[in-house]
């Protein structure tokens, strides 16, 4: 389970939480090796996407803080963002019992996709917003995009999580090709070629 994994109490108060009524042990476990890849780094790699679109709509924020290095921390957040939100998708319960080195890959590919096509997201929804607009609705803006995007994308993972865990949604399928037929034409799933 990852930090975007834990759903907040309606009321604000859980049963035997901690102080404030959460229970900060499932918001912070204690720090291992498998709580820093599967908790804490994917926090980070959120945090990191919620700053990069923030860039986006307002890069005068990071130039004003790193005048000279603007350019290396803006593509070292973006970085953290695809490496966090990679190792979120790689310690998902629906790779589970895929091979390490495919779950890299989608894992890769789905961190890729989404950071990229937030990206594009929050570029394009930039342009709609006036150029004289004051910097803290920019950023108001980027966070609440970058918030439901996270969301969207915590909601889409749980729903596959929830289907891997009862097992097969449907029969599996084949798309081997099928022995060839006398007539000396190959078949795919029962439909000649």
């Amino acid at each position: 389970m990852g930090i975007l994994d834990h759903p907040s109490s309606s009321s604000g108060i859980q049963s035997g939480g901690g102080t404030f009524g959460i229970d900060w042990a499932k918001w912070f476990p204690p720090v291992t090796s498998r709580s820093f890849l599967s908790h804490y780094l994917p926090a980070s790699g959120a945090l990191s996407h919620t700053l990069y679109t923030v860039h986006l709509f307002s890069p005068n924020i990071i130039s004003s803080l790193f005048p000279t290095g603007d350019l290396a921390v803006s593509n070292t957040i973006l970085f953290n963002a695809n490496v966090g939100l990679g190792f979120y998708v790689y310690f998902r319960r629906h790779l589970h019992r895929v091979n390490p080195w495919e779950r890299v890959e989608f894992s890769v590919l789905s961190s890729t996709l989404f950071n990229f096509g937030s990206l594009l997201a929050a570029v394009l929804i930039k342009a709609l917003i006036p150029a004289k607009s004051p910097t803290w609705l920019k950023s108001l803006t980027a966070t609440v995009l970058s918030g439901y995007l996270l969301s969207r994308a915590a909601k889409y993972m749980g729903i596959l999580d929830h289907r891997s865990s009862r097992g097969s949604v449907s029969p599996a399928r084949s798309i081997q090709p099928s022995p060839q037929p006398s007539n000396g034409h190959a078949q795919i799933n029962g439909i000649q070629l």
